[in-house]
């Protein structure tokens, strides 16, 4: 073939075949001939690059040698964890998880260890891979990648996010607002709000009667950001939106602002319904839902299976401030009818969690957990755990030990593995022996089959690495035909992993 043909006639000649057409260039077998300039353009296309002339030199790395690399053994285990095929449960040098997130969260742990040195030159580019793709990652990258990390980095774009100072980006650039699409402009608007709120407040107000429905609730959505009293008009406005879904956004932001007078009109209404008398709280709930709830965001319709009134009610109570009730643990405290005791639980606590109101969330938690347990709506699961999500740090742990207890069965059904999520690493000693008693017990091994392997992985990143001998006694007193022991036993070579490569570093 002297000369290479078009890719785009090589294209036309493939789609249409070459009974029917055949290339100009090249003697032979038409299919032949096709194939033969296929393969070289497509090598052409991949490899094949123009020289440039007068491309700067970069200037040379600067010189990290003062630093104190990682002992070699470390940086043959930092090699595994960040090689693509690394998930090879079993073979040499293999990681013993069995997916990407908990070689990530392994790599991290890896990152924290190293301290006051730096990783070898060539695991840097593998690295700042990681990080653009994993931004929780990047602060760590940055701190062991040293000067010649962030060097380069400057030789690609790609790469840049270790280079800048201001993660969010500048945001003086105004054709990111006027020309591009709506996630660049959410961007825009989100990092504005964090750097001057009213600047952005008045952009978007200026904006929103041209913006069309779908726009208008992904922009709302950045007002999150810097949330104040002096949004609350946009907000009101927002209330009588026709499109259902900027209703909804607006209604979320000013259920945060317990001053508005959203909060004032809701709690009113939630007053009325609710009060203290006699020591006893007496429950009335609303008549009717009439038009103006619901444009303050009531729904209606009650879901499948709850009455009208009742529903109503859990709708007040979600949307007013907690602060209207007091103390929670005093006002929890008092009796209420069994008819309504449920829908005030369920209110105040999708206000709990709602309102990020860790107080009424712990005081919550433990009664809801037994109406779990029990059995409750479909949903009081998932209200469970996003009580858990407002829960203070220190609190996690304590419940953590307690849902154990229940043992894994009993503990799954009321979330245990989302509550473990949130503890903060590595678990403390109360929880590591409810772990332990967990996985102890025989017959709760059998019964709760693929939630002890959550459990395991889980466990296995977050303990603290010294438990690995235990782990591998635990695992060794298996049964080989015990269906569990392949799940134990990955959890004792994952803890025994993290063991060896954190005396690496030590």
């Amino acid at each position: 073939m002297s000369e290479l043909p078009e890719w785009g006639d090589v294209l036309a000649t493939a789609l249409v075949g070459t009974q029917r057409r055949h290339l100009a260039a090249g003697d032979g077998d038409p299919a032949e001939v096709l194939l033969d300039a296929a393969a070289a353009l497509t090598m052409y296309r991949r490899a094949g690059v123009a020289a440039r002339a007068g491309v700067p030199v970069p200037a040379p790395a600067p010189d990290d040698s003062g630093i104190p690399l990682v002992p070699w053994p470390a940086s043959a285990r930092a090699a595994d964890l960040l090689a693509v095929d690394a998930a090879g449960y079993g073979s040499s040098n293999a990681t013993p998880v069995r997916d990407a997130d908990g070689r990530l969260e392994l790599l991290a742990e890896w990152l924290s260890a190293v301290g006051a040195r730096r990783v070898p030159g060539e695991l840097l580019p593998a690295l700042l891979e990681v990080g653009r793709r994993h931004r929780v990652l990047r602060g760590l990258i940055a701190s062991v990648g040293g000067p010649r990390a962030a060097w380069l980095a400057a030789q690609r774009p790609d790469w840049g996010y270790l280079v800048t100072t201001a993660v969010d980006g500048p945001v003086d650039d105004g054709s990111a607002w006027e020309l591009g699409s709506i996630g660049r402009r959410v961007g825009f608007l989100t990092t504005l709000r964090r750097r001057d709120p009213d600047a952005a407040r008045d952009l978007l107000r200026t904006a929103w009667p041209a913006e069309t429905p779908d726009d208008r609730a992904a922009l709302l959505g950045a007002m999150a950001t810097g949330l104040s009293g002096a949004d609350e008009p946009i907000l009101e406005t927002a209330l009588d939106d026709r499109r259902k879904e900027v209703r909804a956004a607006a209604v979320e932001l000013l259920a945060l602002l317990p001053d508005s007078a959203y909060a004032r009109r809701m709690a009113e209404r939630s007053t009325a319904c609710v009060r203290v008398s006699g020591g006893r709280i007496m429950v009335t709930p609303p008549a009717a839902c009439d038009k103006a709830m619901r444009r303050d965001g009531i729904t209606p319709r009650p879901p499948v299976g709850v009455g009208e009134r009742a529903w109503w009610l859990e709708e007040l109570l979600t949307r007013t401030p907690l602060r209207v009730w007091g103390e929670p643990d005093e006002f929890l405290r008092l009796p209420v009818t069994d008819e309504w005791a449920a829908v005030l639980r369920r209110g105040l606590a999708r206000a709990a969690a709602g309102q990020r109101d860790a107080r009424w969330a712990t005081a919550l938690t433990g009664q809801l957990t037994e109406e779990v347990a029990a059995g409750g709506r479909p949903d009081d699961r998932l209200l469970l755990e996003a009580l858990y999500d407002a829960l203070p740090s220190d609190a996690l742990s304590t419940i953590a030990v307690e849902v154990l207890r229940r043992g894994l069965a009993g503990a799954a059904a009321v979330g245990v593995e989302h509550v473990l999520e949130l503890c903060p690493r590595p678990w403390p000693p109360a929880l590591l022996e409810a772990v332990f008693a967990a996985l102890d017990d025989l017959g709760g091994r059998r019964s709760a089959g693929w939630r002890l392997a959550g459990l395991c992985e889980l466990a296995a990143l977050r303990l603290p690495a010294d438990a690995a001998d235990r782990a591998a006694k635990l695992a060794s007193g298996l049964a080989s035909d015990d269906p569990m022991s392949s799940i134990v036993g990955r959890f004792a070579d994952t803890l025994r992993f993290r063991q060896d490569m954190l005396e690496e570093l030590a």
